[in-house]
């Protein structure tokens, strides 16, 4: 659960631990982890502590195993004191900063099988997300209060360095109060990037009537237009980073929720997911997921690509009306088809809470792992994707989960 207070510092998360841990990281000051080499993929875990002054740090550790006993950042992992989101891209681990750290660091494998930093680059303002462009290029987004521009960043992706920046007046989107993001993705030569309105000082959310997202080309990232739709409102929510999945054939959908518990003040239109067809720079009329009607009456906090028109979703199980503001939660995990617009969920796997942010989930063949609050403790799920049935795993030594990778 995360009050208003904690929204105003990004959401950070405080989950009550059964016990208190002392850690000790080995990469503190030092850009390689000392695990036993492989050549192996191992899951990598960036887990979250709360030190005695209330104040995060950020273990990226790796693990063979994380379906039996207990894991912990003790004594291992790269330590990252601060705020920080975790998205992995092809084989990295991009680490953004956030509050008062505005670092992009990756977390990669060298040849010995250890994990290593790669780059450490630093913004003039805390980057908004990293999304993949090309087999050699990431575009990062600085979107921030009180700026008065939206700037894009090209990233070398091996290096994590800057090859280019842009930047836009944020007028573009909208004559309103400050935009907020909520996705971005680059389709061939475009980038869409949705975003919701929100008052910069009190969070409130006036104008919930219409989906929008901006299009830029791509490489040139020049501003071309806004896109709207009023069969639902705003696409994403506060710090989710949910707004835009892309499938395999480079199809575009945005997901509108309106939650409360996510960051809304009001709620004036039935949750939806929208379709931008690949090549199209507009909104395909002939499609329409009416999630309320998928959900029974609810809506997907949170959505996560995974393959074949299948998506893992986190569903709110309370209306608009019933949900506590700023809870992300109650929670529970399905798995949604975008095609044939039908969700299931994933039996095995109790009603949570969500941690009100970017949904660390780990796509890895036929399964999904993820880390949810269960009793005061945090627990790793497994889903098989086919039986949409999920077992229990390891119990997590940490407050939450904030990445699940795989390298």
């Amino acid at each position: 659960m995360f009050s208003i207070k904690s929204a105003r510092k990004l959401a950070l998360p405080v989950l009550s631990l059964s016990a208190a841990f002392a850690f000790t990281a080995c990469s503190k000051d030092d850009d390689t982890v000392s695990t036993p080499p492989t050549t192996e993929s191992q899951f990598v875990v960036s887990m979250a502590v709360q030190g005695s002054n209330n104040t995060f740090t950020y273990y990226s550790v790796p693990f063979s195993d994380v379906m039996n006993g207990t894991i912990s950042p003790q004594g291992k992992g790269i330590e990252q004191p601060g705020y920080f989101d975790f998205t992995q891209i092809d084989k990295t681990v991009y680490s953004i900063g956030g509050l008062d750290d505005v670092a992009v660091v990756g977390i990669a494998k060298n040849d010995k099988g250890e994990l290593i930093k790669v780059g450490n680059t630093s913004f003039q303002t805390s980057i908004s997300d990293i999304v993949k462009a090309d087999a050699n290029t990431l575009v990062a987004v600085e979107m921030k209060h009180p700026s008065t521009v939206v700037k894009f960043h090209t990233i070398n992706a091996n290096t994590v360095m800057v090859t280019g920046t842009k930047q836009h007046p944020i007028t573009d989107l909208s004559p309103l109060s400050a935009p907020s993001y909520s996705g971005m993705r680059v389709v061939g030569n475009q980038l869409f990037l949705s975003y919701y309105i929100s008052d910069p000082t009190t969070f409130n959310t006036p104008s919930t009537d219409s989906a929008m997202i901006a299009v830029y080309s791509y490489p040139e990232l020049k501003f071309q237009k806004v896109i709207s739709d009023k069969r639902t409102g705003p696409v994403g929510s506060f710090h989710g980073k949910n707004g835009l999945i892309q499938d395999e054939q480079g199809n575009i959908f945005a997901l509108s929720n309106s939650n409360p518990a996510n960051g809304y003040s009001q709620s004036t239109k039935k949750g939806g997911i929208l379709k931008i067809n690949n090549g199209s720079t507009s909104f395909d009329q002939n499609y329409f997921l009416d999630v309320e009607a998928a959900t029974g009456g609810t809506n997907i906090a949170h959505i996560k690509y995974l393959g074949n028109g299948k998506a893992i979703a986190e569903v709110n199980m309370q209306a608009n009306a019933s949900q506590s503001k700023w809870s992300d939660s109650p929670l529970k995990t399905a798995i949604l088809d975008l095609n044939t617009k039908t969700l299931d969920f994933v039996t095995g796997m109790p009603q949570h809470n969500g941690i009100g942010r970017r949904l660390a989930a780990l796509q890895d063949g036929n399964f999904v792992y993820m880390a949810i609050p269960e009793n005061n403790k945090v627990y790793v799920y497994k889903i098989d994707l086919q039986t949409k049935a999920a077992t229990k795993g390891a119990e997590v030594q940490a407050n939450f989960v904030a990445g699940f990778s795989k390298l």
